[in-house]
């Protein structure tokens, strides 16, 4: 979508509060502060960059070294070897008795092919106990995978095991045995205690779609199955692929849709089982159209753009993410054959020196390897970065002196962004990756070196860099945030014109200072409103009329995550939320409170200017810090139409013992009683409203 952005330049505003229609991204960034997801802090490079592949030949070894690789999924499994031995699905060879020590596992996915693993009417519970013994006694510790995804997009060949066309019924009857199965397996293989460290995952989704048929996709499939076989899942699988299109518009997931997939997921986990399940994104990247039939580079590289897009919203996910496995596979030498013209596949990360050839003379990289290029070097724990803009995706890693930060442009447009709080940060060497990836013309794959960090970057539509920052000296943790994710007993709620829908949030733990939103995610058609009224605990909050990616219009609905900030005063341990649309039509699928609590005040978001500092709304905030009187001014042009203005202390309740006095484009608020501390100062006045931080001495 257009984006829209906005100049900072007073830190006088709540963090996270970003007012819309103005001009530039703004990033913060404080690498001494750590930052928690939940109790995660951590970078695990194991679940996040590893290869569609579990090959072990000089290739793959020198990749999984050079690169700080992992192998990621292979296509077989108890179900396969049991067909091969037996000729027929649903047979299986006699069963081993042995030795029951605990098995060890490599941290891969094994997975198999519907009509290798499932037939109708088969017998589930026999199928159990094969697994179980198939991995006990009939593989070696080094072909053992961590994951057994039973089959490879089932649901989507349920149509294969039924006679005649298609037929709603009978595709519901197969898809539940299918969920029946996995149930199967996944007790089995629970109960056996030398299996513990495997994990059975499911359903391995191909198309999820959720809000197709008012979410009747969503109840036919994913629910379905969570119903059936979630109490048995260690993760839920899912694959997330962009649409690319060079010759029309792409179609894609990155960005909200996919935000709101899988809060879809754990919101509906979270009313089952009272927890949030991880996720297995077991495939994701985009399919490419209109690049032709062989294989080309420049379609190649397409599903490089798509997969940084997802894998920054799986960073943010760390504390409920399994595994996740871009869709870049090994040399695929199954596909050189003359049926093919002798092309590569064109998932690979390797491609023979001789296309079209027969017999590969040799191998050699294809522009996929600039995905773990890019991200090779980056590791370490959280420290707190964030973008005002849902278009610039940001993570920030420290370990010692070094500090990778990450940036990733969302939006189809070229960005301008401001780094704000960057030229503080005394460093020694900068290393910038940049990667420029272009729908008509091959990627620009840059490296360069600077001894300081720039106050301003461009981005190009789709660009993702890394920066590798060498500090002056390593720094100490002078502050923490902590990031946690709040679900209530509420899903799938239809939209009435004027109904209010209603939410509890309950056990909301804060601290000092921070900053919050809701994650909304809603399936509605294109022409209904996409900002509600939406209360706070009795306070109303405005809905932003942007959201990450783009505005899904060549889509049959829109179904994506919007975020909308909350005045951290507003929070309190026990939340009531309503929303309410001015019209009717969809579903709001899911409304998660996620909440950014620092230990210590946040100085650099809260001190503003000693004179008078002007917010992005035409208010002023001063002087702040304050001994008794602040005032808030505004433009002219805002005229003074029955200006509203409240006071709350960080723990959310209102501030009563405060006298204010109304002047033209002005009001003073005398704080003298108020005992010194952090407050907020939130002022609505003819339709504007802005919140500012205030220090009282």
């Amino acid at each position: 979508m257009i984006t829209k952005f906005i100049y900072r330049t007073g830190l006088v505003m709540i963090s996270g509060f970003p007012f819309f229609g103005q001009a530039q991204t703004l990033v913060e960034f404080d690498p001494s502060c750590v930052r928690y997801i939940n109790q995660t802090t951590e970078l695990d490079r194991s679940k996040y960059f590893n290869i569609h592949s579990s090959g072990n030949d000089a290739e793959h070894t020198a990749l999984y070294q050079d690169y700080n690789v992992g192998q990621g999924r292979g296509f077989w499994g108890a179900f396969s070897a049991a067909k091969q031995q037996t000729g027929e699905v649903g047979e299986y060879p006699s069963l081993k008795t042995g030795d029951q020590s605990l098995r060890p596992v490599n941290r891969k996915i094994g997975t198999e092919h519907p009509s290798s693993a499932f037939k109708d009417g088969m017998d589930i519970e026999k199928a159990g106990d094969w697994a179980v013994n198939y991995f006990n006694y009939w593989v070696s510790d080094e072909e053992r995978p961590e994951y057994f995804e039973v089959m490879n997009e089932p649901f989507v060949h349920a149509k294969d095991f039924y006679q005649g066309g298609w037929n709603n019924d009978e595709n519901q009857r197969i898809k539940r045995q299918m969920a029946e199965l996995y149930a199967s397996v996944g007790r089995k293989m629970n109960q056996a205690p030398s299996l513990a460290n495997m994990k059975v995952i499911g359903y391995s989704s191909a198309w999820p779609s959720m809000e197709l048929q008012d979410f009747g996709h969503w109840n036919d499939n994913m629910q379905l199955f969570m119903d059936i076989a979630g109490e048995e899942m260690h993760a839920f699988a899912t694959h997330l692929y962009d649409g690319v299109n060079v010759e029309g518009q792409d179609n894609k997931r990155s960005g909200s849709n996919a935000e709101a997939i899988l809060d879809l997921i754990e919101n509906y986990s979270y009313i089952k089982w009272d927890e949030v399940k991880p996720h297995a994104i077991s495939e994701y990247g985009a399919i490419e159209k209109g690049y032709g039939d062989d294989y080309s580079d420049l379609a190649s590289i397409q599903t490089v753009r798509s997969i940084n897009h997802i894998l920054f919203s799986l960073l943010e996910r760390e504390d409920r993410m399994e595994i996740s496995i871009p869709f870049i596979t090994g040399k695929a030498q199954w596909h050189i054959n003359e049926a093919n013209n002798y092309q590569p596949y064109q998932a690979v990360l390797w491609k023979p020196t001789n296309i079209g050839e027969p017999n590969p003379a040799g191998w050699e990289y294809t522009p996929r390897i600039h995905f773990y290029e890019l991200w090779k070097e980056v590791r370490g724990n959280r420290v707190w970065v964030k973008s005002n803009n849902p278009d610039i995706q940001v993570q920030a890693f420290l370990e010692g002196k070094k500090v990778f930060l990450a940036l990733n442009n969302l939006d189809d447009q070229e960005q301008q962004i401001q780094l704000s709080n960057f030229a503080k940060v005394e460093t020694s060497a900068v290393t910038t990756k940049r990667l420029k990836i272009y729908a008509d013309q091959l990627p620009e794959m840059s490296e360069e070196e600077a001894t300081t960090i720039p106050a301003a970057l461009t981005m190009v539509a789709g660009e993702t860099l890394v920066m590798e920052i060498t500090l002056a000296e390593a720094p100490s943790a002078s502050n923490t945030v902590h990031t946690k994710h709040y679900y209530s007993k509420q899903y799938l709620q239809t939209i009435v014109q004027g109904e209010a829908i209603a939410y509890s949030f309950g056990g909301v733990e804060k601290s000092a200072d921070g900053y919050a939103y809701l994650r909304m995610s809603i399936g509605r058609k294109h022409d209904r409103s996409k900002q509600p009224v939406v209360m706070v605990n009795g306070h109303e909050v405005a809905v932003p009329d942007n959201w990450k990616g783009y505005d899904q219009a060549n889509r049959e609905d829109f179904f994506g995550m919007i975020e909308i900030p909350v005045p951290y005063a507003f929070l309190q341990e026990e939340n009531e939320v309503s929303v309410t649309f001015p019209d009717s039509n969809g579903r709001i699928s899911s409304l998660i409170l996620q909440v950014h609590s620092f230990d210590e005040p946040q100085q650099q978001l809260v001190v503003g200017l000693k004179d008078k500092s002007k917010n992005q709304n035409g208010f002023k905030f001063y002087p702040n810090p304050t001994e008794r009187m602040l005032s808030i001014s505004w433009d002219k042009e805002l005229g003074d139409d029955d200006p509203q203005v409240n006071l709350y202390s960080q723990e959310g309740f209102e501030i009563r013992a405060m006298q204010t006095k109304f002047l033209p484009q002005k009001a003073l608020l005398d704080l003298g009683d108020l005992r010194p501390g952090l407050y907020t100062a939130y002022i609505h006045m003819g339709g504007q409203s802005a919140y500012g931080k205030v220090i009282k001495k």
